[in-house]
């Protein structure tokens, strides 16, 4: 048994899951609007799906709707949201890098509607995703495991959370 305990712990520190989620919806389109009624319901959505999954490291854009999305879970876990820059392009390559490099983590990724598809497809090393989010769509939740040990192996899921997004 303790062989057993021992190797699923070697396991468990060669895989990381990402889960990629949108910002919430917000009050309104100006530059920097912070979340609606409705968006703050999803983030207490979003806090409930993950709350229980380990979550080593929360990441947001400095933008007040990602950062209020990822807040409630942040709170619960008592972990600070990391800040990643969504722009120029040659930030999110260095983002990316980094977040392959991470082994044994479960991590929350919080972006944009034109964000998202680079981060999962840069963690897959390959185009999943083809297109950004639609506008009026904020209930994706798209999850990249990538696995180092025994083989390298890495898996996507595409699941929602919360409210349905009105179409």
């Amino acid at each position: 048994m303790k062989k057993f305990i021992i190797l699923a712990l070697i396991l468990s520190s060669c895989k990381s899951t990402f889960y990629i989620a949108r910002h919430a919806e917000k009050v309104d389109n100006s530059a920097n609007p912070p979340l609606s009624t409705l968006g703050k319901e999803r983030a207490e959505d979003l806090k409930q799906a993950l709350l229980n999954k380990q979550i080593t490291d929360i990441y947001s854009t400095s933008f007040l709707r990602t950062q209020n999305t990822a807040k409630p879970l942040a709170d619960a876990l008592g972990k600070q949201i990391k800040v990643y820059a969504a722009s120029p392009a040659d930030s999110m390559r260095v983002f990316i890098e980094r977040l392959k490099t991470m082994k044994g983590k479960k991590v929350l990724i919080v972006g944009h509607s034109n964000t998202c598809k680079y981060v999962v497809n840069g963690l897959l090393e390959k185009d999943t995703l083809r297109s950004d989010i639609p506008d009026n769509d904020f209930d994706n939740l798209y999850i990249v495991e990538r696995n180092f040990f025994p083989v390298r192996k890495m898996r996507f899921f595409a699941k929602t959370y919360g409210k349905t997004s009105p179409q």
